[in-house]
């Protein structure tokens, strides 16, 4: 089935890579561009060679009949009104994370997703990365036994390649730092892999990059999951090296799950993606492992080859009416990790995620 995509949101640090995702995509026929700054829509068609309209307002968009499903990248503040209003025109949305500043603030977008019945996913892209699929199926079968805790990295480039002046480092329109802009990712995989919900979270974040910004470019988090697992999330803009901007950028990436029977992890060794299984012998002090490697073909999607496979299972859902690969239940449950995060760091008590995440 070909569709037409609408593009809201040009100048999003990840604008481009979605729409080269579109092109990339045998389904998708044509895109219509919009973006509130004039001088964006004028840019727009030069990065879309799929470009077939640029309207000057959201309406305009909206309302046309070919277009199917809509992509929203724009600053985080204005993101819940967007879903909305996507919803009452009928469009199925891919929407970039974390959706919202608060959880509390998404809640009214998901209800109109309910009520119109459009599909929608947030794009937790690493759910479709080949190494996390088989992380899943390893911890779902019981691969380390039960869960005892996990340690998760996710170290990035310093404030200074990215713009301290951008919105992304203004509390007012991005809700957080590092955390909701990247540290998400790891929430949500957290869950994805695991099966399980957070239960509790305490933390300790700071500023301190020297940069002109107000929110957290360093985040030490630990997190207590529904079945009784301890876990740590460290995050910061911390690398002292790298390219400018958002295209490129170089990490430090790390999952490590560490169970009664085993340790399970992810890691990076050049362009091989690894996963590490370390299991124990029955009755015994030795162990097995296996580590399964992943190279993964060069795609100039957002995300990488898995970002467009994304996208591929979230309009295969559209037609089918199944499940998407991230739902807004999903992105849900992350917001609410993330304000219990925000409030533990700003009050120095521990949150309690039971009731929010029943």
């Amino acid at each position: 089935m070909r569709t037409v995509a609408g593009m809201i949101g040009l100048t999003h640090p990840h604008s481009a890579g979605h729409l080269r995702t579109l092109d990339a995509l045998e389904e998708v026929e044509g895109v219509v561009l919009y973006d509130p700054d004039p001088a964006a829509r004028d840019a727009g068609p030069g990065l879309c060679r799929k470009t077939r309209a640029v309207c000057d307002d959201l309406p305009a968009l909206l309302g046309r009949s070919d277009v199917s499903v809509v992509v929203i990248a724009l600053p985080t503040d204005r993101t819940p009104d967007a879903i909305a209003e996507c919803a009452r025109a009928g469009k199925h949305v891919i929407c970039e994370k974390p959706c919202a500043r608060s959880a509390g603030e998404l809640r009214p977008a998901l209800d109109a997703l309910a009520r119109h019945r459009v599909g929608f996913t947030v794009c937790y892209v690493w759910r479709a990365h080949p190494a996390v699929a088989r992380m899943r199926e390893l911890v779902r079968a019981g691969a380390v036994g039960r869960l005892t805790s996990a340690e998760l990295r996710m170290v990035t480039s310093q404030v200074q390649f990215r713009d301290p002046a951008h919105w992304l480092f203004k509390r007012d329109v991005a809700g957080g730092g590092v955390l909701s802009w990247l540290g998400c990712h790891w929430l949500d995989a957290l869950r994805y892999v695991t099966g399980e919900e957070v239960r509790a979270a305490s933390a300790i974040v700071g500023t301190l990059s020297g940069e002109p910004i107000d929110v957290e470019d360093v985040a030490s988090v630990n997190l207590r999951l529904s079945g009784g697992a301890l876990v740590n999330l460290y995050a910061g803009y911390l690398l002292p090296f790298g390219p400018s901007g958002y295209e490129g950028a170089v990490f430090d990436l790390s999952m490590i799950f560490r169970g009664a029977a085993g340790t399970l992890q992810y890691g990076r060794s050049g362009d091989e993606h690894l996963v590490t299984l370390r299991s124990a012998a029955p009755g015994g002090r030795t162990a097995s492992q296996r580590v399964d490697r992943y190279v993964l073909p060069p795609v100039p999607a957002y995300g990488g080859a898995p970002g467009l496979r994304f996208i591929e299972m979230f309009l295969q859902s559209v037609r089918d009416g199944g499940a998407g690969p991230a739902s807004a239940v999903d992105a849900l449950r992350v917001l609410e990790i993330l304000d219990a995060i925000y409030f533990s760091a700003r009050t120095g008590r521990g949150a309690d995620l039971a009731a929010a995440s029943d």
